[in-house]
């Protein structure tokens, strides 16, 4: 290639300057705060980052989930379901972890989990279905609308692409049930649904689906076009799915549980290299929905508490094992919490406010935000009041995860809220240097394979990433923890296409880039 022409397409590519191997010691400064620069801040430096909702269907009760241990008010409302202080799990001086969420408590104390109570919206609805849409819409109470927050979010990737064109990649991912409300956008679903990734591929490809032919613009052409782009989308990201599958591991031994099952999924699809934004999963059937014979230690409601537990910590292993762990977080959510008194048939019925959980190696673990559940401040039906709108957690997970700017959010969440402190900033692009790190691959260009050296002045935690001019994660080289000194780590190329590649480090929190360029 040219010189000339390889400047041309690096540029085209938002390429910062410095980081090309033609030009390594060209200076930065000039391009700092460049729309080229920008955009390769852009690229690069969050645009791998994922997020996972874990759904819980029914209405968790979260006084039998973190126990008020030191209040009689709790144990005289629940006679037969209260959970004794002697069997919870220490949380703090006043709260306990139900007995069966062990797994959690390991994440909050290992700083990988922090915990939001008292959460809900003004104005609770206590049904199951207009609370959820309320959630997944991310609206007030008397609001309805007809799009997710995840698909606003999403859509506005996509604000590039003509109308009716879907994204070159699925942006969300959902396993189980049918597609959600939630990502739902204005320009139609921004994700796809299914179970198996092996077994979408099939369903999808053992027949022809035909797309031509115009649509009369009526109702039932809208529908029609609604259902040929499903099915387009569909078609074009089943054999992606398939080969991130494919690619993908897991490292860590799953539970024989349903959510379980999901979230290795997602890490195989993760570490396989698929470019979604966003994965949604969940226990489905209304399983909290626990109005009968609930249980205290043991019963139903533990046996779900369990499960969310044990599978949300397997997860968490599995991709600190991939070494992809700084690149998920995520939160889960149900309609609501139950009421404080238990019913006559040893149950809970709908409530309001109740705690989520917020999860990743990137979390600002080991807090938990909120007060003791107030027993004896409770709204006119006897449940528990609002302490923050869910819409702060969202706020948090726009803004602090995927670094988008303020004005972007206020669009997504269709009005301002405060974000809660709950994601560590994400990691900036330095200034950079040649000699920082001195980072360097050699051959580059490089056809079957490059050896990338790189230099730690003192320990670190270090993270060498490959990824496409996308942005999206192609493999993940090394990670953990590194003493001072000089490094060389070999990097296949064979499997690769032709073209350009960003190979990333990440030393603490700083991040330096560089361009590889592959060649057959």
């Amino acid at each position: 290639m040219e010189r000339r022409n390889f400047l041309k397409y690096s540029l085209k590519a938002g390429l910062l300057l410095s980081a090309l191997p033609a030009l390594g010691r060209f200076p930065t400064r000039a391009l700092a705060y460049s729309p080229v620069m920008d955009r390769f801040r852009r690229l690069t430096g969050q645009s791998d980052r994922v997020f996972v909702l874990i759904q819980l269907q029914g209405g968790n009760d979260g006084l039998n989930t973190l126990v008020p241990i030191e209040n009689a008010l709790y144990y005289n409302a629940r006679p037969t379901i209260a959970i004794p202080k002697a069997q919870t799990l220490k949380l703090t001086d006043t709260l306990g972890w139900h007995p069966v969420l062990s797994g959690l408590k390991a994440l909050y104390d290992r700083g990988e989990l922090a915990i939001v109570q008292g959460v809900i919206y003004p104005n609770p609805d206590r049904s199951h279905f207009r609370g959820t849409d309320i959630w997944v819409t991310a609206t007030d109470a008397d609001v309805f609308l007809g799009t997710g927050w995840i698909g606003r979010y999403l859509e506005t990737l996509a604000e590039d692409l003509p109308p009716g064109e879907i994204p070159p990649e699925p942006l969300a991912v959902q396993i189980g049930g049918a597609s959600s409300l939630l990502l739902q956008s204005e320009r139609g679903l921004m994700g796809i649904s299914f179970r198996d990734p092996r077994e979408f591929y099939r369903l999808v490809t053992q027949g022809e689906i035909g797309f031509g032919g115009s649509l009369p613009d009526t109702p039932a052409g809208h529908e029609l076009l609604f259902v040929r782009t499903v099915a387009q989308a569909a078609q074009r990201y089943a054999q992606q799915v398939r080969q991130a599958a494919e690619r993908g591991a897991n490292r860590a031994t799953y539970p024989d549980t349903d959510l379980a099952q999901k979230l290795r999924i997602v890490a195989q699809l993760v570490s396989g290299g698929l470019g979604a934004k966003v994965y949604v999963v969940g226990i489905e059937r209304n399983a909290f929905d626990t109005h009968a014979y609930q249980g205290g230690v043991t019963g139903v409601h533990a046996s779900l508490l369990r499960e969310l537990s044990d599978a949300l910590k397997t997860f968490l292993d599995d991709v600190k094992a991939l070494g992809i762990a700084d690149r998920i977080a995520g939160m889960t959510f149900s309609e609501f919490g139950r009421r404080v008194q238990e019913n006559a048939t040893a149950g809970t019925d709908h409530g309001t406010a109740a705690p989520l959980f917020v999860f990743g190696t990137q979390v600002l673990g080991g807090r938990l935000h909120g007060r003791d559940p107030d027993l004896t401040n409770l709204d006119p039906r006897g449940d528990l009041l609002m302490e923050y709108d869910y819409r702060q957690v969202y706020a948090a997970a726009l803004l602090q995860w995927f670094a988008i700017p303020r004005t972007q959010a206020q669009r997504v969440l269709l009005r301002e809220f405060a974000p809660l402190p709950l994601f560590q900033s994400p990691s900036g692009v330095e200034e950079i240097q040649p000699w920082e790190f001195n980072l360097e691959a050699h051959p580059n260009p490089a056809s079957q394979e490059a050896m990338i050296a790189f230099t730690l002045p003192e320990a670190a935690a270090v993270e060498l990433a490959l990824l496409d001019l996308q942005g999206r994660f192609v493999s993940c080289i090394l990670s953990g923890d590194y003493s001072a000194g000089s490094y060389r780590v070999p990097v296949r190329l064979a499997e690769l296409p032709s073209g350009l590649y960003i190979y990333r480090l990440r030393v603490g929190r700083r991040t330096v880039l560089r361009a590889l360029e592959v060649v057959r």
